[in-house]
């Protein structure tokens, strides 16, 4: 066991520690001795607003949804912070953080069996030695898509379904676009080379988890 509170959480305290702890997870992605990147920083500056507010709800101070909301969730799994997810419990989440499914409201969900419409409609079936399998329907024709070992498996192939295709990556770039950015690049890359030497950052170079 992690120790990671697991969603849905019992009050403000659990949802902070797990906002915490992921921002923490999040800084942990380089070896130890580097440097804390720009980018680890960026990716701090976006996901610090969406803390949970200190209510009994504990929803998402930023965008007001229930915690944790769709970003922190994406960022969580993508990331594969070390929650103690279960496959049925975390689907359920990706229904209610609306994730999940081109109509939302066909997302089925139960302990042995979910399925979702993802264009075709896949279904999960846990098998009896406590692996899954996973069949795509599209048009009246199936096929298994997947076949994870266990529980720890199966997150990680629903954590291949919710990663985003983000531009630019794997993308066409008009040839003309770079040269819009070089000048802004070039001047974060003359700010950071001073920012990120500051010693509230520096004293994090020894840590790292690769």
């Amino acid at each position: 066991m992690s120790g990671i509170p697991v969603p849905p959480f019992a009050g403000h305290d659990d949802a902070r520690r797990f906002h915490q702890l992921l921002m923490l997870h999040l800084s942990q992605l380089k070896r130890p001795g580097e440097a804390v990147g720009v980018h680890q920083f960026l990716l701090g500056q976006a996901l610090a607003p969406h803390g949970p507010r200190r209510d009994p709800d504990a929803a998402c101070a930023e965008c007001e949804r229930p915690y944790p909301c769709r970003t922190v969730l994406r960022v969580a799994l993508v990331s594969r912070f070390g929650v103690d997810w279960s496959p049925p419990g975390l689907v359920r989440l990706l229904r209610d953080a609306r994730i999940w499914g081109a109509r939302f409201d066909d997302v089925e969900v139960g302990e042995e069996r979910f399925a979702w419409e993802h264009e075709p409609r896949f279904t999960a079936e846990r098998r009896s030695d406590g692996g899954w399998i996973v069949t795509s329907t599209e048009r009246g024709s199936s096929r298994v898509r997947a076949e994870p070992a266990d529980d720890r498996a199966m997150i990680d192939f629903i954590a291949d379904q919710v990663r985003e295709h983000p531009f630019p990556f794997g993308w066409r770039v008009p040839a003309e676009l770079p040269a819009m950015v070089a000048d802004g690049a070039r001047a974060a890359a003359g700010w950071w080379s001073e920012h990120g030497r500051k010693p509230y950052l520096s004293g994090h170079d020894e840590n790292g988890s690769w």
